[in-house]
């Protein structure tokens, strides 16, 4: 009889959420995927572990701006670049919001973070002194590199210890990006024998699963799941209690130095007249962490992949490199205008793995039009990054690695404001473009063109080696290519 009682209530809470987050507007006008069941909507026939995939399927179909219904959710979906540009730049204040999300309500991560908390005064000051903390531009550019180049040494002696024998690239490239990441925001590396990096690792994984837009998204389209303590809530669970145990056991008593991120918002803490406390600082280092560490780590790994498929690309890379930069002195970012095939390998992976293909779930702060279609306020926007850079209408052959379409009948890389370059959207636009972009480009270049400088890549063996095609990547919040060994020849030898 309790459980009886119990399943009811569950169903009424059910019932009144899903009334609670049904739109108030006539979405008459723009598609909606059929079929539609009562209280479940599109979710039964919706493969969440696919979803990049399946909305861009449903695209061919119901044309770049369509909606689905999951749960009690409707979702407005944007999949090319006309309709993600409207909505993200030319409508940006409109669009710069977060929907309501238990993942990120829970814990009340949505009032502290920088990337899950929507588009508040809070927020705005938050991204303005984290940019200001970092210090991309001017001579913050010589502090990244300072901060990138021991870590990078630091690779390759790593690497050339492999003595020629089959290695995991992931870890050794995920342990110099974090340590580089670490710098910025602590000032402070950890050892590569110890646990620290290990536990952010888990932590990453954990994070990447649950706020993903994959299975873990369940929780905010069915939020009394938490009730029933599904597999979902505990990874959740999991991710923050193995994050506040390592900000407790490894960061919060760490001496800081003054030009630290971490250092810098702790003494906005000491503002009265600022809504920022230490929880404020725990969650923004989160993100900045796992985001700038995992993308970055991710697109590396992912470059060596297709390398190890096309090595005629890696050919091409070395020799440019061997041109401009030769085999002694160690690769700089005055190098990056004198290198425009590695430029432009650069963009095409960008564009090709699109590894965040969803971006991150924004929201409508007030009424506005995309495409001529009204959208009321509070509506889940999906950018559907993934269709937009696979777009058959404009890239010609999409799913072909190509560096060459960003570069001019020269051979000189693409000016900025052409065409191709403005649709390569990795990092999202507008008011809530990604805040690490120059950081991750710049470690992108001062990392990939140091180990190739050294380094020959080989596969390890061949009947393993994952697929380079993105579309056999595992979803989470970011894509993940299949874990594979490779093999590096000493290019001094």
């Amino acid at each position: 009889m309790i459980m009886l009682i119990l399943l009811f209530v569950i169903f009424v809470i059910y019932i009144s959420k899903i009334w609670k987050r049904s739109p108030t507007s006539d979405f008459s006008r723009i598609p909606a995927v059929k079929p539609r069941w009562p209280l479940f909507g599109n979710a039964l026939f919706f493969d969440l572990t696919k979803t990049h995939l399946v909305l861009t399927e449903l695209s061919q179909k119901y044309g770049p701006v369509f909606r689905i219904k999951l749960y009690g959710d409707e979702i407005v979906v944007l999949n090319d670049y006309k309709s993600i540009y409207t909505a993200l730049v030319a409508n940006g204040n409109e669009v710069a919001g977060r929907p309501s999300m238990y993942r990120t309500e829970h814990a009340d991560r949505n009032r502290n973070s920088i990337v899950w908390q929507t588009y508040t005064p809070k927020l705005k000051m938050l991204r303005k002194e984290v940019h200001k903390s970092l210090r991309m531009f001017g001579d913050g550019l010589n502090s990244l590199e300072d901060k990138c180049l021991p870590e990078v040494e630091a690779l390759i002696v790593r690497i050339r210890d492999t003595d020629g024998h089959p290695f995991d690239p992931w870890d050794y490239i995920y342990d110099t990006t974090c340590n580089v990441m670490l710098l910025l925001l602590l000032g402070v590396r950890f050892s590569y024998t110890g646990d620290e990096l290990n536990r952010l690792k888990e932590i990453s994984r954990l994070f990447n699963h649950t706020f993903g837009s994959g299975s873990g998204s369940r929780l905010d389209m069915i939020p009394w799941l938490h009730i029933l303590r599904n597999q979902d809530f505990s990874v959740l669970k999991t991710a923050l209690n193995l994050r506040n145990s390592f900000w407790e056991d490894k960061i919060k008593d760490l001496p800081r130095k003054n030009d630290s991120v971490v250092t810098d918002l702790l003494r906005l803490t000491e503002d009265p007249d600022l809504d920022v406390t230490e929880t404020t600082v725990k969650e923004t280092f989160t993100n900045l962490i796992l985001a700038g560490t995992d993308t970055t780590a991710t697109a590396m790994t992912c470059l060596l992949l297709i390398l190890i498929h096309l090595p005629e690309v890696q050919d091409r890379l070395q020799a440019e490199l061997d041109t401009v930069v030769g085999r002694e002195r160690t690769p700089c970012l005055a190098d990056r205008a004198a290198m425009p095939y590695l430029e432009a390998c650069l963009l095409e992976l960008l564009r090709y793995i699109s590894h965040v293909p969803l971006a991150v779930p924004h929201s409508t702060i007030s009424d506005t039009f995309i495409e001529g279609q009204k959208i009321t306020a509070d509506t889940t926007i999906y950018i559907n990054l993934w269709a937009m850079h696979h777009d058959e209408s404009f890239w010609n052959d999409p799913w072909v690695f190509r560096p060459e379409r960003f570069l001019d009948k020269h051979g000189s890389i693409l000016p900025p404001q052409h065409e191709r370059r403005r649709r390569v959207l990795a990092f999202g636009a507008g008011r809530r473009v990604c805040i690490g972009e120059v950081l991750a480009k710049n470690r992108l270049f001062l990392f990939v063109s140091a180990i190739l400088q050294k380094f020959r890549f080989e596969a390890a063996d061949i009947p393993s080696l994952p697929d380079m095609d993105p579309r056999t990547y595992s979803l989470g919040l970011v894509l993940h290519p299949g874990r594979f060994r490779i093999k590096a020849k000493r290019r001094d030898s």
